[in-house]
């Protein structure tokens, strides 16, 4: 299925008091388009819900906007991807890219991927994020791009593996407490051509886990 919501004054509110989440790819393949000043509102979202689900969200262009009141699952035990584009804007509690796995096969690894790029592009978690968490996760801030979030977990458990890219001037990952990079997974950060990160303190490879930080470029 495809929902597209297109324009200043279109609008998707999904509320009452039973399931009021958006679910984009659950048991199946769905796509949301949200263009030109299109508003979405929710509770919970997921993008690629359950084993064998693909699912895929574009926030595109100034004042488009996905208002998620609770949190956010790309890839949470399938296959998601979020698209933040060109001034788009998505807000959140808790954030997760690659969500759950285990090693019966009966749920193959999560994967998910996020990419925030352009000026204006901005993706606000108001809790914590977590990139892999024990899935697959790619976070990509580009090209002016803008990401904040309490806490930033990369590799978050045992078997998860996370990746984050921050490129370009203007392009910043904001995180008001802690940054694991590693923490019991596999996490990897590249911070490049005038990219930044910030936090109040960092760990690298905590517990079990592996990380590997990559600061390249000037700016």
């Amino acid at each position: 299925g495809e929902v597209t919501v297109d324009g200043s004054g279109s609008t998707w509110t999904i509320s009452g008091y039973h399931h009021p989440e958006l679910y984009v790819g659950y048991y199946g393949q769905g796509t949301l388009n949200i263009t030109n000043g299109g508003a979405v509102s929710n509770t919970h979202g997921n993008i690629g819900f359950w084993a064998s689900s693909t699912g895929e969200v574009t926030v595109d262009g100034s004042g488009s906007t996905w208002t998620n009141s609770g949190s956010l699952y790309v890839g949470s035990y399938g296959q998601g991807t979020l698209n933040i584009t060109d001034g788009g804007t998505v807000s959140n509690t808790k954030g997760y890219i690659g969500y759950h796995s285990d090693s019966t096969g009966y749920w193959p690894d999560s994967t998910g991927e996020v990419t925030v790029d352009g000026s204006g592009s901005t993706w606000t978690n108001s809790d914590d994020l977590y990139v892999g968490d024990e899935g697959q996760g790619t976070l990509n801030i580009t090209n002016g791009g803008v990401v904040s979030s309490t806490s930033g977990y990369i590799g978050d458990d045992s078997g998860s593996t996370g990746e984050v890219t921050v490129d370009g001037s203007g392009s910043t990952w904001t995180n008001s407490d802690r940054l694991y990079v590693g923490n019991y997974g596999q996490g990897t950060l590249n911070i490049t051509n005038g990219g930044a990160v910030s936090n109040t303190y960092g760990r690298i490879g905590y517990g079990s886990g592996s990380g590997v930080v990559t600061v390249d470029g000037s700016g």
